[in-house]
């Protein structure tokens, strides 16, 4: 071999492409640094390949290889892999075969200790554990039909009030969390709620009788909120019965939020989590409007029935202020598609408020007696109202305010059963701004994004980008587009003030209509 040609190799390699060779380099060395005379392997030797696991950590990792005689028993190289792995020379080691006995994983002996206290005692249930946590995508007899089989395990999503105040004012403004960032513990499915407990309590430090889980579930608003609290018999459930539990639309994804519940002497609370269903669990967040920040100060059990007035005193030693500082309150409702945050009526009870669990609490220094000139947001509403208007936007919706034309616009064509009819006119409050009109049929049976055919206003092309089943949100998403933006030079710039507007098909008036105004420069 060592005189054969490079392409006189190819046919040593069992690879499809012959083009390609795939080789493994062995290095032996002397004491003295020389390569050995006589390299590689005899005829009775096996070259294998070893991997030590830890059940502890929970890893696996390359130890090295050895040259052994067919002949020869594993037991003669005991010694030589707990030299490789660090292990004193009286350790017990058990060994696994993998693939057809070219890899050897081997690991510490337990025979002597508690398994339970580890997840994967052993080798073939961590290498199980980490195969099933994996889809696997099954492709039918139809090439463009996908299916992802259920594995065997529940990924767990558990938020913290370390998290909400990591990201809140840093990361994101609005809502709690985003919970992409936070911890995920895979659960098997089989395994009882506890098992998330003991994990929580290895990588958190929360001892289980302190822990306490509420579920996150999306509101009409499109807000995700703790909702209610597990009960002591869904916490004594499997894993994979609780993902019925859940309102997401993933049931092999759980979000959770932990309550860490702790009495003055470290005793947990008897019973964990709400005293009574009369309470609810609100969210607070503070507003500086000097610095323009908001940031999360902590979540606080209220009483139904009771008043905003009677927990300012509890907001004011949570914010650092002042017993004798006036504060204001404001509620958060949502903020997609628009925001709506409010005051909140100090005289009336949270009931009458319509608060209800999982609703948050926005509040900052009353700003009564001072002048509110100086502050570019003075309160709450107005520094949300810029923060959500300075979110960045995947499509830009643009119309050019100058050159309209004055000519009056068609009468606008109600659309047939199963159709769907789309106005844009650039003057909101102007009869006679320019419109145009785009019916789709079939608008039911759309699953894609769709653009219309391109119009022509003010010397500009324009056309309307929709996305029937919702651009990361789930209802439908309307754009104006520029659509020759593609050919148009480097800093280019539009402004615009426009509106679209969705027509009701039986009456042929507006059901829905929104005004823009917005520039975008390139």
């Amino acid at each position: 071999m060592v005189c054969s040609q490079v392409g006189q190799l190819r046919g040593s390699s069992n690879e499809v492409s012959n083009a390609e060779l795939k080789l493994f380099l062995e290095v032996e060395l002397c004491l003295d640094l020389r390569r050995l005379s006589s390299p590689g392997k005899t005829k009775e030797e096996i070259l294998l390949f070893f991997k030590l696991y830890d059940p502890l950590e929970e890893k696996i990792r390359y130890v090295g290889r050895l040259f052994v005689k067919q002949s020869g028993k594993l037991l003669e190289i005991l010694s030589k892999l707990k030299e490789l792995a660090g292990f004193s020379p009286d350790e017990e080691i058990d060994l696994f075969e993998l693939e057809d006995g070219d890899i050897i994983c081997f690991q510490k002996s337990l025979r002597n200790q508690c398994r339970e206290q580890y997840r994967f005692p052993e080798v073939p249930l961590f290498l199980k554990y980490v195969y099933n946590c994996k889809f696997k995508v099954r492709i039918g007899h139809d090439e463009t039909e996908q299916k992802a089989e259920a594995c065997l395990y529940t990924m767990i999503k558990v938020a913290r009030d370390e998290d909400l105040a990591e990201q809140i004012g840093k990361e994101i403004y609005f809502d709690l969390v985003d919970h992409d960032k936070v911890r995920t513990f895979c659960i098997e499915k089989q395994k009882p709620f506890t098992q998330l407990k003991e994990e929580v309590a290895k990588a958190f430090g929360i001892p289980v009788q302190f822990q306490r889980y509420w579920i996150w579930a999306k509101r009409q608003n499109h807000t995700y909120r703790p909702d209610r609290a597990l009960t002591a018999q869904e916490e004594t459930q499997l894993v994979g019965e609780l993902r019925e539990v859940s309102n997401k639309w993933n049931n092999d994804e759980l979000k959770l939020f932990l309550e860490v519940e702790l009495c003055l002497d470290l005793r947990p609370l008897h019973p964990p989590g709400k005293a009574t269903r009369e309470e609810i669990l609100l969210f607070l967040k503070l507003y500086d409007p000097l610095k323009e920040t908001i940031r999360y100060v902590g979540h606080l059990f209220v009483k139904g029935s009771g008043k905003p007035l009677e927990i300012k005193t509890k907001l004011k030693e949570l914010a650092g202020f002042s017993p004798d500082e006036e504060i204001e309150l404001f509620e958060e409702i949502k903020f997609e598609p628009s925001l709506v945050c409010e005051k909140i009526d100090s005289m009336l009870s949270f009931c009458e408020g319509q608060l209800e669990d999982g609703d948050i609490i926005c509040f900052q220094k009353s700003l009564q007696n001072q002048c509110t000139e100086q502050y570019r947001f003075p309160e709450v509403p107005s520094f949300l109202e810029y923060m959500h208007n300075c979110q960045p936007k995947e499509h830009e919706m643009l119309v050019p305010s100058s050159n309209f034309p004055t000519k009056k616009p068609q009468p606008v064509k109600v659309a047939p059963a199963d159709t769907l009819s789309m106005v844009d006119a650039q003057v909101v409050d102007d009869a006679a701004s320019p419109r145009f009109t785009w019916t789709i049929d079939n608008f039911s049976r759309l699953n894609v994004k769709k653009y219309s055919d391109v119009f022509d206003i003010g010397g500009y092309k324009w056309r309307i980008l929709i996305f029937p089943k919702g651009n990361n949100v789930d209802y439908l998403s309307m754009y104006l587009d520029v659509a020759d933006a593609a050919t148009l030079p480097t800093g280019w710039s539009r402004h615009a003030k426009f509106s679209l507007a969705v027509v009701d098909q039986i009456h042929g008036k507006f059901t829905l209509r929104k005004a823009v105004e917005s520039s975008r420069r390139t």
